[in-house]
């Protein structure tokens, strides 16, 4: 599978505990279906409060600029556009069928957006059509919401 951005070859990498696709030229991250749920739903690792601000400064997001929608890497069909927060510049690409593409930096954006607030995530998920993975050691509480 190739990058939909530069067509370099995609390389599977390891990505909190979820086996992902990498563009180690853009650094963009291609997601299969389930994947970026399972990751925003995982809290293996926890930004620190500069960590966040700086995911989420406007400064860095108007720095990002404007991208074309992407071509799903397995079907080749362009993907749709999810605005999630235009404040941070978080818009996904997302296949129906197949998953998400997200530029540099956007996994990033869209884990502190989803620790930020726990509506937030849900909304995440939501917007996306797909639900939560479950799973046994999700028993931390939600009450940074």
């Amino acid at each position: 599978m190739d990058c939909p951005r530069c067509k370099h070859p995609l390389r599977k990498v390891d990505y909190e505990g979820v086996e992902t696709d990498m563009c180690e030229r853009c650094w963009g991250l291609w997601l299969d279906s389930g994947e970026f749920a399972e990751i925003l739903t995982r809290r293996d690792y926890v930004f620190s409060p500069e960590e966040t601000a700086l995911c989420l400064d406007v400064r860095t997001a108007s720095r990002a600029g404007k991208t074309t929608p992407a071509p799903c890497p397995k079907c080749l069909r362009t993907m749709e556009r999810q605005h999630y927060d235009e404040s941070v510049h978080l818009v996904i690409d997302r296949c129906p069928e197949h998953g998400v593409w997200l530029d540099t930096g956007e996994i990033k954006k869209a884990q502190a957006l989803a620790e930020k607030s726990r509506a937030i995530h849900c909304m995440l998920i939501k917007k996306l059509g797909i639900l939560p993975v479950r799973r046994d050691r999700d028993s931390h509480s939600d009450s940074e919401s």
